[in-house]
């Protein structure tokens, strides 16, 4: 007996804040009786994805994370003390800074998987009604890891791909946002996992594996008018998109599909407080391109 083929699949890539515009995007596809029979998302697109093979209400997660303030979600994985101390053991034992040793990213990551646990209702990928997949990548090996339900792992392999189906929801996500430098790797199954961006920023190819028929996918990494960078963090996010962008590329040319690309100007990549503000053009880009996504899917 052949596997279930899917007729509608939706890759949401990442790009950070601006992932608020695929909310957008999917509160206009449902308001029109678009539904997404199978999804896959990368970083800030797993989150949105996650929301939605969960049955989380996106318009009420919208108004609902007005309240929540990013610093509380934040752990830093180090102290102005313990950077005193470091400094002045290092400065004392006259080690060259080369040779100094620092935390693998700024942030720990646990107080946000903790709020994705319960966001999610701390479900796993065999308990969605919505097939769902999230990517990241084993910094170690260089494999893309693919958390999905079991019942989705392609009989085909695909090629320096691993799969994994027995995560929560929060695990996976947690780990396709974990941008090098920021966050630490997340440690699954003794894989230290990265931001699936650094490979796949738009996983259409996972759909098709998947065996969906009619697949849509909303890139961010096309853009004219990506912010100046001002930080350190800046720089790594903008190396992060900047890659993804390249690789998409390639993706898109093998893997066809409806291919929207938001441009979305001016927008930083600490503006939390403009979520509200991007999911209402994501609302704006979907409308512009509902009639062609009609004609595509009935093609």
């Amino acid at each position: 007996m052949g596997r279930k083929s899917y007729k509608i699949g939706l890759a949401l890539s990442g790009g950070g804040v601006r992932g608020a515009v695929h909310l957008g995007i999917l509160n206009v596809l449902i308001k029109n009786q678009i539904f997404p029979d199978i999804i896959a998302g990368t970083s800030a697109g797993s989150i949105v994805g996650a929301l939605y093979a969960a049955g989380v209400d996106l318009e009420q997660f919208v108004e609902d994370l007005k309240k929540v303030n990013p610093v509380c979600i934040l752990d830093p994985t180090f102290s102005a003390v313990y950077l005193l101390l470091l400094f002045y053991y290092f400065y004392w034992s006259k080690k060259p800074m080369i040779y100094w040793s620092f935390p693998k990213g700024l942030f720990k990551g646990e107080k946000i998987e903790e709020f994705l646990e319960e966001t999610f209702n701390k479900k796993g990928f065999n308990d969605l009604k919505v097939p769902m997949s999230a990517v990241s990548v084993d910094i170690n090996t260089g494999e893309t890891v693919v958390f999905c339900p079991r019942k989705n792992v392609p009989k085909k392999k695909m090629n320096n791909t691993v799969f994994i189906t027995d995560q929560s929801l929060a695990t996976a996500v947690r780990a396709s946002i974990s941008l090098p430098g920021i966050f630490l790797p997340k440690v699954v199954k003794g894989r230290m996992l990265v931001d699936g961006g650094i490979k796949n920023n738009i996983p259409v190819d996972i759909l098709h594996a998947q065996k969906a028929t009619k697949i849509i996918g909303v890139d961010l990494g096309v853009s004219e008018s990506r912010p100046k960078v001002k930080s350190i963090v800046d720089i790594l996010m903008a190396t992060i998109d900047i890659m993804g962008d390249e690789l998409s590329h390639y993706i898109r040319k093998e893997h066809p599909g409806y291919y929207i690309y938001p441009d979305i100007k001016g927008v930083g990549y600490k503006d939390f407080h403009r979520i509200p503000e991007i999911v209402k053009y994501g609302e704006k880009v979907a409308e512009s391109e509902l009639p062609k996504i009609m004609q595509y899917l009935s093609s």
